[in-house]
């Protein structure tokens, strides 16, 4: 016959007994347990039973606790805090709880009377002023101890818990090297699950760009964590001096740069603070980040505030898109004759129709959408012309400049489009990371592509003083200083009360 599993919904309570008088009943293995767990809460402790271990002897005799030699009865329980029935009789343990609850006293029995008592002690394991407990409601005794054991593991990671940056950006790696570490889609949503089931990572974004792709985590120092980290995110594959790991106050001070839009191919730009809010939303959607990665974002969004005020007016602010204007603007003599295709209908091929639009007030443009249709604004409608990307073919041949920046994993131009393309010069520039255009398509005698690292160079042999903005903006981190040890206190000092 099958035995009767019982369980009970538990109201779970951390209770303080330093100072209070708790009773054992009983003298064996579970009565020297419950003796354990209640000198760790510092209570004063009485035991009352025949007979006893040698560790509940060993601990009277040197006053640890009190040990009365005999058998129950009903008046030890008077005035007692809490009580635990934990003898090897049925019999006694029901009559220790009727006692108890006659005197409406707390107690708890370890046989199969616990279901008619008024607590169970859940698997416990405690470090310093830390207590975690596990409960199954009396179900399964060993579940719980699984569980403890586990999280025990997890607790002594979190002792060397730090900040953590670990990515490769645009000043360690070109376009075509880092573009098979760039992850998108369903890449993106599978490395996130990866990271999830390594132990002493306990939040994390994950940052990916045109210009970088970042892991963002609280995360315990091990070296076994790095190299499970490297792997995951693909790391391993690229030597030490093409990625990097940064640690502590580093970390929070390289993500508050990048906020800053300082380490971006166009220094200054905006479109990051996007970025890292949509990739800190998808975390918090996934369950990879909470509190402490929200934390960790919001106090590097106010110090890049600090870092652009300081360094602003030495910058240029240019979006990526506004720096493929600018470009335009250097190297078109006649914007009005130009005829113009942008492939991609997000935030920056919008971005670029604006500006195409601005160069001449006579500029007409062509804008090839893959999935999604966009709607033209009045003053655009004559001088825009909408048509789906599976047009591109006939559309090449009257374009004098095709820019792309369609987020898709494919290329979008490919080597076998060149015979499309008209046959004077044709200037094709690919803002997307992956890359929208196939390197090949460049050797085509007729073709000028231009990529982002090209776009970076021009940009910086304008007049930017990176090294004045870098010691302007060192300044103002070091003023800043308090938010990082913030962010640790509140999770290694931790509140007073919760």
């Amino acid at each position: 016959m099958r035995k009767e599993i019982h369980s009970k919904k538990v109201f779970p309570l951390a209770l303080m007994a330093e100072g209070r008088d708790c009773l054992v009943i009983g003298g064996g293995k579970v009565a020297t347990r419950k003796v354990g767990l209640l000198i760790d809460a510092k209570a004063d402790v009485t035991v009352v039973s025949p007979e006893a271990t040698t560790d509940i002897r060993r601990l009277a005799d040197h006053k640890k606790i009190k040990y009365i030699p005999r058998q129950f009865i009903d008046a030890d329980v008077e005035g007692r805090f809490l009580v635990f029935a934990a003898t090897d009789e049925r019999a006694v343990n029901k009559q220790v709880l009727k006692s108890s609850q006659q005197k409406k006293i707390l107690c708890c029995s370890s046989d199969g009377n616990w279901i008619h008592g008024d607590f169970v002690t859940p698997a416990t394991y405690r470090k310093d002023e830390l207590t975690v407990s596990v409960s199954t409601g009396g179900r399964s005794c060993r579940k719980s101890r699984l569980i403890k054991e586990n999280l025990a593991r997890h607790v002594e990671l979190v002792e060397s818990t730090d900040l953590m940056v670990m990515g490769t950006s645009h000043h360690h790696l070109s376009v075509e090297e880092r573009e098979p570490y760039h992850l998108v889609g369903d890449n993106l949503d599978h490395t996130g699950q990866m990271i999830t089931q390594v132990w002493g990572i306990h939040e994390f974004m994950i940052l990916n760009t045109c210009n970088r792709v970042e892991l963002i985590g609280v995360v315990s120092h091990s070296k076994a964590i790095n190299s499970l980290l490297l792997r995951i995110m693909g790391f391993d594959r690229l030597k030490p001096k093409d990625y990097y790991i940064k640690r502590g106050s580093e970390a929070f001070d390289h993500v508050a740069v990048v906020v800053a839009g300082l380490l971006s191919q166009t220094p200054g730009e905006n479109n990051i603070v996007g970025q890292v809010k949509d990739s800190l939303d998808h975390a918090v959607k996934e369950g990879w980040a909470g509190g402490m990665i929200q934390q960790w974002i919001s106090s590097a969004l106010h110090v890049s505030k600090s870092v652009r005020q300081k360094t602003g007016p030495l910058l240029r602010h240019l979006e990526i898109e506004g720096l493929c204007i600018e470009y335009l603007r250097s190297c078109i003599k006649k914007p009005e004759d130009s005829k113009v295709m942008v492939v991609g209908t997000g935030t920056v091929g919008a971005g670029l129709i604006r500006g195409i639009l601005g160069l001449d007030p006579k500029t007409e443009c062509t804008w090839c959408y893959h999935h999604n249709k966009p709607d033209l604004h009045d003053t655009w409608k004559k001088r825009v012309i909408i048509h789906p990307l599976t047009d591109i073919h006939e559309k090449l041949k009257e374009a004098d400049i095709v820019i792309c920046a369609a987020s898709t994993h494919d290329h979008v131009l490919k080597h076998e489009h060149a015979g499309f393309f008209n046959r004077k010069k044709t200037l094709v520039i690919d803002l997307a990371v992956p890359r929208n255009v196939d390197p090949e398509l460049g050797t085509s005698g007729n073709i000028t592509l231009v990529g982002l690292d090209e776009l970076k160079q021009w940009h910086l042999k304008e007049l930017i003083d990176m090294k004045k903005i870098m010691e302007l903006t060192n300044i103002t981190l070091r003023e800043h200083k308090e938010y990082y040890e913030k962010i640790i206190s509140s999770f290694k000092s931790g509140n007073k009360s919760e």
